[in-house]
């Protein structure tokens, strides 16, 4: 029997470094156009090229996973539509905020149900700067 049992694991012994690629790396692309964001490699995706007219596909979401994705390239021209690998997805917008081509924008997305038939995502999009007074 090769199974971890609960009993074999300390409370607060699980490290970040323990942790799925999911939920610790972050995946950098200089692409343009239409994109896939594979969520089990990353959870940030820094997007520094020219994204314009762009299907950004986000694919292997697992439910309560939050990925982020960060739109810091040429944004000028840019009309982004967001898409997943699900067999059937739902995609909601929350909030009011559209994207800023002016800015550097971070997308935050949530998967609330990951049944591949009737997926749920929920994202937000807001511009951001630095400032250290909320």
């Amino acid at each position: 029997n090769t199974a971890v049992e609960t009993a074999m694991v300390a409370n607060d012994a699980i490290t970040h470094d323990k942790l799925e690629a999911r939920y610790t790396a972050k995946a950098t692309s200089t692409s343009t156009g239409s994109q896939n964001l594979d969520a089990s490699t990353a959870s940030t995706f820094l997007l520094t090229g020219n994204v314009a007219t762009a299907t950004l596909t986000i694919q292997n979401m697992k439910l309560g996973q939050v990925i982020d994705i960060i739109l810091s390239g040429t944004l000028s021209s840019a009309a982004i539509t967001l898409a997943t690998n699900f067999t059937s997805a739902t995609i909601n917008k929350v909030g009011s905020t559209d994207l800023d081509t002016s800015a550097t924008n971070v997308l935050q997305v949530v998967c609330v149900d990951d049944t591949d038939s009737a997926a749920i995502l929920l994202y937000s999009i807001n511009t951001y700067t630095a400032d250290t007074t909320p």
